[in-house]
């Protein structure tokens, strides 16, 4: 009689399961809905060995862990996953529609203990794209984030990336999906930032202090809605100001 084999993918952190597990416990378990959630990757410093340790060359850690995360906009941690190439636990369905990167994001949320209420995933243009910010719409939920070019559809009436770069410093165009209810914002600050967005638009507007090279002096330039939302509530943006990398005397 033979003996049917089956395959079960292998869990690289398998050791430390149990402690994950249990960390996410209790974040869930004292986790207050609170409206406006932040979506990001973070990487943990390890030069050890191990098959999870990623090297990515633009982060200010380069070597360690890379772990997705879900946070309050206050920076309480509400959940995570440890980055390990192929998920052993992960929907493939997820990752063919949204992306390797993003599925745990759709993951995390189906683990909340309250579903039911609209919150705000802010996310940045690793994850963001048309097709998750439709589908955490019909979840119930809003979605925003900054967008790369080539995520948005070539029939979006948007002024192309590099002719808009041309154009005075505050300047905006903004496009509406009515089918889908999003909202595509282009910004010319510094560079040109593109938001995707299902809750917030242009309006109100608003305004922020910059130093302008020409008339060597700060200027108030145009600020849309959107980006204020985002820059409030974005974790990364609140960790910007903060000493969090302290240098100590350990080696692996």
């Amino acid at each position: 009689m033979r003996t049917i084999m089956t395959w079960t993918p292998k869990i690289k952190h398998g050791k430390s399961v149990p402690l994950m597990n249990r960390i996410k416990e209790k974040c869930l378990g004292h986790f207050v809905p609170l409206e406006n959630l932040s979506y990001d990757e973070s990487m943990i410093r390890y030069y050890g060995l191990h098959n999870c340790k990623q090297f990515i060359h633009v982060k200010p850690i380069r070597f360690g862990y890379k772990m997705w995360y879900l946070n309050t906009s206050d920076g309480y941690l509400v959940n995570f996953d440890l980055y390990q190439g192929k998920h052993p636990h992960g929907n493939e369905s997820y990752g063919a529609l949204f992306g390797k990167s993003s599925s745990p994001l759709v993951l995390m949320l189906e683990e909340l203990p309250e579903k039911n209420l609209s919150y705000s995933i802010h996310i940045d243009n690793l994850f963001t794209g048309l097709d998750l910010l439709s589908y955490l719409k019909h979840l119930g939920y809003n979605g925003i984030g900054t967008i790369r070019d080539n995520r948005i559809s070539k029939s979006c009436p948007l002024v192309n990336k590099q002719e808009f770069a041309k154009k005075e410093r505050g300047a905006i165009q903004h496009v509406l999906d009515k089918n889908d209810g999003i909202i595509l914002v282009r910004w010319k600050d510094n560079a040109v930032v593109t938001m995707a967005s299902t809750i917030a638009g242009v309006s109100p507007m608003g305004n922020v202090r910059r130093y302008s090279q020409q008339e060597k002096r700060h200027i108030q330039v145009n600020r849309p809605f959107c980006i204020e939302q985002y820059n409030n509530h974005m974790m990364d943006q609140s960790v910007a100001a903060y000493r969090i990398n302290i240098r100590s005397k350990k080696w692996y």
